[in-house]
């Protein structure tokens, strides 16, 4: 009874992902799928409990495939680990090309922006596991020393990947995935030699990444401006009964300050002179502590390090 509504509901996520790929979620109901599959609408809600809940499945059910697809090819015992990996990319292109259209029509057919198509703790999980096993294969395939590497030739390989991925959904544009994954494991051991070679030090180490506790952010807001936060203090100000020597000292501040930030290089000096005017001022306690760090932000981002301190 178990693999009937296993099978029953394997039968539903092809089907609708098949409608997906030529409708597109929307224009695609519940009623519609169930009767090509040949079932009541009332029996598919059994399997899923809403449209959105099918989708959601259906995005796991794709990346079920893909991953079960990739541990089968890493436990070929005649494979060397690198044919593994060249193998497991060529993998990962032929299963883009098979979803491009349902993705394609997923993309456009977004009626709620920014809002994941799956779980984002299961997915926050995917991750941490799939850097540990590169990690691993990149240790297996050019030695412990590489240890030091492979999160940022991860992040190499995995932009290189997606800009091909993107590369298929083009119109009229056909891509060789044999040629393809062998390019880009060729790409890999060009990176990794140059790395060994030089013993930089790296940038982003893998056990910062996954120290990480949210790797899957939905809200990708990031912090504001120095000049958006400048401008939200004067707004402020306008309410605030500040003495009139302190109200000018301060506003001559904040412009000093918004000056030096559109130079090319914005002097540190000037920039923590001007904070130190503007702490302890009552009412733009707030605001004053949103300033600080994200002119932090910015100074070591752009300039050397050292911060505010």
């Amino acid at each position: 009874m178990a693999d009937k509504t296993a099978d029953k509901r394997q039968q539903i996520l092809i089907t609708a992902m098949q409608l997906f790929s030529a409708k597109g979620a929307s224009e695609t109901s519940m009623q519609e799928i169930a009767e090509v599959c040949g079932m009541s609408k009332g029996s598919l809600y059994l399997h899923f409990k809403s449209k959105e809940e099918l989708e959601k499945s259906i995005y796991e059910h794709i990346i079920g495939r893909i991953k079960d697809e990739i541990l089968r090819v890493d436990n070929d015992p005649l494979l060397e680990p690198r044919e593994q990996l060249r193998k497991q990319a060529e993998v990962l292109l032929i299963h883009f090309m098979e979803i491009r259209e349902f993705l394609l029509k997923q993309f456009h057919d977004q009626t709620v922006p920014g809002k994941p198509p799956f779980d984002k703790d299961n997915a926050q999980q995917e991750i941490l596991q799939a850097l540990q096993w590169f990690n691993h294969k990149l240790q297996v395939i050019y030695g412990p020393e590489a240890a030091p590497y492979t999160m940022e030739i991860a992040m190499l390989m995995g932009g290189i990947l997606g800009t091909y991925i993107r590369f298929l959904f083009m119109p009229d544009f056909h891509l060789n995935v044999g040629q393809t994954a062998e390019h880009l494991i060729q790409l890999m051991d060009d990176v990794m030699a140059s790395m060994l070679r030089r013993r930089p030090k790296p940038l982003i180490p893998l056990e910062v990444v996954l120290g990480q506790k949210d790797l899957c952010q939905v809200d990708l807001r990031s912090p504001r401006h120095p000049l958006i936060v400048i401008k939200a203090m004067k707004n402020e100000m306008k309410q605030l009964k500040l003495d009139h020597e302190l109200r000018q000292d301060t506003l001559e501040s904040l412009e000093i300050m918004e000056k030096e930030l559109i130079t090319l290089q914005p002097s540190r000096a000037v920039l923590k002179g001007m904070l130190r005017n503007l702490e302890g001022i009552e009412g733009l306690e707030d605001l004053y502590e949103e300033l600080r760090n994200t002119i932090t932000t910015v100074l070591e981002t752009y300039l050397t390090p050292g911060g505010m301190t």
